[in-house]
């Protein structure tokens, strides 16, 4: 149906362009929730004074929207060139941008921020809401695109007749065309229940193993795998290019949705980070010194927000 994906197309206009669509993490969130035991469930809910934890998955991408969190935009993507690891690139920053921080580092002062015990309730309901965010973020391929074209924003690309960018098809347009079967027949709030249950069907026989859960450069870097072919194969035509790559949206939508389950079983449960969560928080320590000090995800003043940027 395709007015239904010119609407999609036209929704996303009024959006910042990094973020999976809403659909996207809507769908890992109802995943994520699926696939949780009933503790951790009712715990999230009194944190979230039981509101919809699928709707919850785009508040952070709403609030930045705000003065007061504008800066927050840095935490929603890990930018590299082709060929460097997420600890080589780290490195090769110049100072200032090494002190902006990004989504690896905001995990991190998201799981601190709900564990300090002198955070208030509004602040650990923050933290649950970014850590679904960004932990969603980090699964969508341009998240992790390259630097000289900000992360995909500056490639035009012709969509059914509509000027978009490579970053907007991977963030909701593949999903729209590739699922139309799916999707044109549910209402809008109805499409992330039709998404999800496709997906946990698709995936039942998936094989869940710890190495899926070890560390968020881990995830960076097998979002960065298809990055090469993203850019290579952005002129075939719509249906072509979508059949190429809908099983690698799917898949990361998918393995969103699973880590989402195991990071926020873990932190809302009180358990400590494991080993290497431990090494590579150490790691980039050793590059950049101790980030919570300058990595933020409490709302800041006009006045700092206009010295920072």
């Amino acid at each position: 149906m395709k007015y239904i994906l010119i609407l999609t197309i036209s929704s996303f206009y009024s959006l910042n362009a990094f973020c999976w669509g809403q659909l996207g993490h809507k769908t890992a969130a109802q995943i994520a929730w699926n696939l949780m035991d009933n503790n951790t469930r009712s715990k999230l809910n009194d944190i979230l004074n039981n509101k919809s934890f699928s709707d919850i998955s785009t508040w952070a991408d709403e609030a930045r929207a705000q003065a007061e969190w504008k800066f927050t935009i840095w935490y929603h993507f890990e930018k590299a060139p082709d060929n460097y690891t997420y600890l080589d690139n780290l490195k090769r920053q110049d100072e200032k941008y090494k002190k902006i921080g990004g989504l690896i580092e905001a995990l991190y002062v998201a799981e601190q921020m709900y564990k300090n015990t002198t955070s208030n309730e509004e602040e650990k309901e923050n933290a649950i809401k970014f850590l679904v965010h960004f932990i969603a973020d980090i699964h969508q391929p341009l998240h992790t695109g390259r630097v000289e074209d900000n992360s995909g924003n500056k490639i035009p690309v012709k969509w059914l007749g509509f000027d978009v960018t490579l970053h907007q098809v991977w963030d909701s347009q593949m999903i729209y065309l590739g699922h139309k079967d799916i999707l044109s027949s549910s209402t809008e709030s109805a499409q992330a229940q039709v998404y999800s249950e496709y997906l946990m069907t698709k995936f039942k026989d998936f094989k869940v193993t710890p190495d899926l859960f070890l560390r968020y450069d881990d995830w960076m870097h097998e979002s960065m795998i298809p990055r090469a072919d993203a850019y290579a194969f952005k002129d075939e035509s719509e249906q072509k290019y979508t059949d190429r790559f809908l099983n690698t949206i799917d898949l990361r939508i998918y393995l969103a949705g699973l880590r989402i389950a195991n990071s926020l079983t873990r932190i809302v449960n009180q358990q400590p980070e494991t080993d290497p969560l431990i090494q590579l928080r150490n790691a980039i320590v050793q590059i950049v010194g101790e980030f919570s000090e300058f990595v933020s995800l409490k709302p800041r003043s006009t006045t700092q927000a206009l010295k920072l940027n």
